[in-house]
C-alpha cells in the first residue's frame, strides 16, 4: 500500500465530504475500502482531520496487519492531532481491538484528561483479552463508572468462565440497564447454567430481542430444543417480536425434533411477518425440510430465493446427501460454481456425504482430491471421515484402511467407528481386528458402543466364543450399554420414553 502522508488542508467542506464517504464505508463494514479511499484521495490534497483519525484507527483495528495502526498513530503525531480526546481514545480502542495492551497502556497514561469513555476503553483492553486481574484492579480504581464499566466487567468474567465473580459486579450495581441484563444471563449461559439463565430471564423487567435470541441460543446450545418452541410461543404474545434471528434458531430446533408441523407453523409466520426472504430463515427452512423428510419443500424454498449465499447451497447439498440423492447434489454443485458462489470446507462434507450415500465412489474420490489442487481447501479430518464412510459403504475396507493409516491426524470415534460398523455388515474379520487395535491403542478405556462392535463383529463372522468372551469383560468392567430412548410429539409437547 501507499505510504500515508499527510497535505495541505482541503477546504472544511472538502474535507467533511471526504469524512463521510470514507465513514460510509466502515458503516458498511468495509474497513479495506475505507483505508484505499484515504490513500487515493491524499494525492487531492486530502488532509485528515480530528474526524477523520477515529474512523480510520477503528478501520486499523481490524486490519490484518498491525502496521497500518502504528502508521497512523504517527500520522496523529505530525498532524498535532494525537493529543486530541477523540484520536486519543480511537487509539486506545485500536490498541485493545488487537490486544496490544502495552501501548494501549501508553496511550491512556500520556492523556492529560481521562474521561469515563477513556477508562472503559483501556478496561475494555484488559477484559477483552481474559485480563480480569488487572482489569479488576483497574476497575476499582476508576473515578467514574457507568453502565458500560460494569457491563464490561460482567462480560469479561462471562468470557472466562466465572459467573460467580460477573454476577458479583452484577449484584453490585445499584442500578442496571437493559445490556447489564442481558450480558448476565448470556454469563449463565456460558457458564452452562441454563436455570440460572431462566431464573434472571423471568426476574428481568424488560427484556428487548437480544434477550429473547440470547435465550433461544441458550437452549439450542444446550439441547433443549422443545423450550426453545415455548419460548417463541411466549414470546409472540409479547410487545416484542421475534427477529429473522429468532426465527432462524426455532427452525433449527424443530429441525432437531423432526417437527414439519411445528416448522410449517413458523415458515408460514415468516411469511406473514417479512422474514422468510432472509437468506439467514431461507436457509435454516431448507435444513428444516430435509431433516423432517420433506426434500421437495426444501427445494422450493431453495428456488425461490433471490439471494443465495454459501450457507444456502450448503443447506441444500447437505440436505439432497441426507436423502441420498448423490446425482443431484453434484448437479446443485455445478450450478453453485455458475453462479460463481465459492464453495468451503463445509460445501465438500455435504457433497462427499452425499456420495457416500449414493455409492459414487470416483466421483467421492475426484472431489477429495480436488479441494486442495482446485479450491485451496486443506481437507479437515471431517472430510477424512466422510470418505472412510464412503470406502466403507462400497466395500473398499482394506482401502479406507490405508487411509486412515495416512491420514494426518489422529483417527477419531466417529471414523473408527464407521471402518468397524463397515466389517461388521461385510464380515471382514481381518480387517475389523486391525480396526479393534487402532481403537484400542487410541484411549485407556474401551466405551460401552466399543465394547459392542468387537462383540459383533466377532459374532458376524460366527466367531461366537469370541463374541461372548468381549461381553463377559464389558460385563466384568461394570460398563453398561447405554439406554436408547424414543420421542414423540403430543399436542406440540415433546416427551422422551425410555425401556422398561
Amino acid at each position: 500500500m501507499a505510504a500515508l502522508a499527510c497535505n495541505c488542508i482541503l477546504p472544511s467542506p472538502e474535507v467533511r465530504k471526504w469524512n463521510e464517504i470514507i465513514k460510509k464505508h466502515m458503516l458498511n463494514g468495509d474497513a479495506v475500502q475505507a483505508m484505499c479511499t484515504y490513500v487515493n484521495v491524499q494525492g487531492l490534497g486530502f488532509y485528515a482531520d480530528n474526524y477523520t483519525f477515529p474512523i480510520l484507527l477503528k478501520a486499523a483495528g481490524s486490519w490484518p496487519s498491525p502496521c497500518i495502526g502504528f502508521a497512523l498513530h504517527g500520522q496523529t503525531i505530525k498532524a498535532g492531532f494525537s493529543s486530541h480526546v477523540f484520536v486519543q481514545t480511537a487509539l486506545l480502542n485500536m490498541y485493545g481491538s488487537r490486544h496490544c495492551i502495552a501501548d494501549a497502556c501508553k496511550v491512556f497514561e500520556k492523556m492529560p484528561v481521562k474521561d469515563v469513555v477513556a477508562w472503559n476503553s483501556i478496561l475494555d483492553a484488559y477484559a477483552s483479552t481474559n485480563q480480569m486481574d488487572e482489569a479488576l484492579n483497574l476497575f476499582n480504581s476508576m473515578p467514574l463508572k457507568d453502565f458500560s464499566s460494569f457491563n464490561i466487567m460482567i462480560s469479561g468474567y462471562s468470557s472466562i468462565g466465572k459467573t460467580v465473580s460477573a454476577r458479583s459486579i452484577f449484584n453490585n450495581m445499584a442500578e442496571k440497564d437493559t445490556v447489564s441484563w442481558n450480558s448476565m444471563i448470556l454469563a449463565y449461559i456460558q457458564g452452562g447454567d441454563m436455570e440460572g439463565a431462566c431464573d434472571l430471564f423471568r426476574e428481568m423487567p424488560e427484556k428487548n430481542i437480544i434477550t429473547w435470541n440470547t435465550m433461544v441460543k441458550g437452549f439450542l446450545q444446550n439441547r433443549l430444543h422443545g423450550e426453545v418452541l415455548d419460548l417463541f410461543d411466549e414470546m409472540k404474545t409479547t410487545n416484542c417480536l421475534p427477529d429473522y434471528l429468532t426465527v432462524t434458531g426455532v427452525l433449527s430446533a424443530c429441525a432437531h425434533l423432526g417437527s414439519q408441523e411445528k416448522g410449517t407453523e413458523v415458515h408460514i409466520y415468516a411469511i406473514d411477518n417479512g422474514l422468510a426472504s432472509s437468506r439467514h430463515v431461507a436457509t435454516a427452512l431448507i435444513d428444516m425440510y430435509a431433516k423432517c423428510g420433506s426434500i421437495q419443500q426444501a427445494l422450493q424454498v431453495f428456488y425461490k430465493s433471490q439471494v443465495k449465499d454459501v450457507y444456502c447451497w450448503n443447506a441444500m447439498i447437505s440436505g439432497l446427501a441426507f436423502h441420498g440423492h448423490g446425482y443431484a447434489a453434484l448437479k446443485i454443485f455445478n450450478k453453485m460454481r455458475k453462479n460463481h458462489t465459492k464453495p468451503d470446507d463445509i460445501t465438500f462434507i455435504g457433497l462427499l456425504s452425499a456420495c457416500s450415500h449414493s455409492g459414487l465412489v470416483q466421483e467421492g474420490s475426484q472431489l477429495f482430491y480436488s479441494m486442495q489442487k482446485e479450491f485451496g481447501i486443506s481437507p479437515k479430518i471431517e472430510h477424512y471421515g466422510c470418505m472412510v464412510d464412503l470406502l466403507s459403504r462400497a466395500r473398499h475396507l482394506d482401502r479406507a484402511l490405508r487411509l486412515i493409516e495416512a491420514m494426518p491426524f489422529e483417527p477419531g470415534e466417529a471414523i473408527l467407528g464407521a471402518l468397524l460398523s463397515a466389517c461388521i455388515v461385510h464380515q471382514d474379520l481381518e480387517t475389523g481386528e486391525r480396526v479393534m487395535k487402532l481403537v484400542s491403542s487410541r484411549a485407556n478405556y474401551l466405551s460401552d458402543g466399543e465394547f459392542m462392535m468387537f462383540s459383533n463383529l466377532y459374532a458376524s463372522c460366527g466367531q461366537w466364543e469370541e463374541a461372548k468372551k468381549w461381553r463377559e469383560l464389558m460385563r466384568d468392567t461394570g460398563i453398561v450399554k447405554t439406554a436408547g430412548f424414543s420421542m414423540v410429539e403430543v399436542d406440540g409437547k415433546f416427551h422422551k420414553f425410555f425401556p422398561g
